[in-house]
């Protein structure tokens, strides 16, 4: 049996998506596009920490012709140039993974101005016509507050939010935050803004995959954190460790909230 969280049963994964005849979408794509297929799967990544999880992602994807969104952060450990014109160069969109309310301490008009400055950062490397927040448990903002309206990201020349341009009562959401699919306390930040009503769940992915193969999501956004995901056993278990010891502190914070 596949471990769950490793590079192989993600690509168990998208085969399953494939042989289930869904189309794949970009998020770029899906804000784009005028009429969108009656079953497809956008797939999104969050790089948090350690690329280069995400360019082995990048290219199990690109084997199977499947393009992806990338938001990457700009903070020193993860940003890279070549990294970013990697992900480009497989086919893949690059988004910003925005913390700027964080870096202003809420401060709205200081956290558009570095929103600005960090988004030509990535810019002079990639095209960037979508982003997405960064969701920090350990910090009071909730970055998706810097905006009123999706509309308000247009001076910035973006066409969408990651959170805030889709339809959640009309795409199921799922994320791999908290080493699990299913929602829950663990997913403190890393949930909808009006989502309707969903009616599936996964915990593994094994559970997902079988949401899939069954038909019984037509429409849904997948959300990994390649940082989570492992190629070898001395990662998997440190990755496995490393997730177990923030649910605890994450459970403790939903008490305390």
């Amino acid at each position: 049996m596949t471990r769950d969280f490793t590079d192989a049963a993600y690509a168990s994964l998208l085969d399953t998506g494939l042989d289930a005849g869904y189309d794949f979408l970009t998020v770029r794509e899906y804000v784009q596009r005028e009429t969108l297929p009656e079953r497809f799967l956008v797939l999104r990544h969050d790089v948090d920490r350690k690329p280069e999880n995400s360019t082995r992602f990048a290219q199990i994807e690109a084997e199977r012709e499947i393009a992806s969104t990338y938001y990457v952060r700009t903070i020193d450990k993860v940003f890279d140039p070549q990294f970013v014109r990697d992900l480009a160069a497989l086919g893949h969109e690059v988004g910003y993974h925005y913390e700027d309310l964080d870096r202003a301490d809420g401060d709205i008009q200081e956290a558009r101005q570095s929103f600005g400055s960090q988004l030509a950062l990535l810019r002079d490397h990639v095209t960037v016509d979508t982003v997405c927040m960064h969701g920090n448990p350990l910090t009071p903002h909730d970055n998706r507050d810097m905006w009123d309206d999706p509309t308000d990201l247009e001076p910035f020349d973006i066409i969408g939010e990651a959170y805030l341009s889709m339809d959640f009562t009309d795409v199921t959401y799922f994320s791999d935050t908290g080493r699990t699919w299913e929602d829950g306390a663990l997913k403190i930040k890393d949930h909808t803004m009006g989502e309707g009503d969903k009616r599936v769940s996964a915990d593994s992915t094994a559970d997902l995959e079988a949401l899939l193969r069954e038909g019984r999501v037509s429409r849904a956004c997948l959300l990994t954190h390649p940082n989570r995901w492992a190629d070898s056993t001395t990662e998997y278990v440190a990755e496995t460790a490393k997730d177990a010891i923030t649910n605890v502190g994450k459970r403790g914070l939903t008490l305390l909230r």
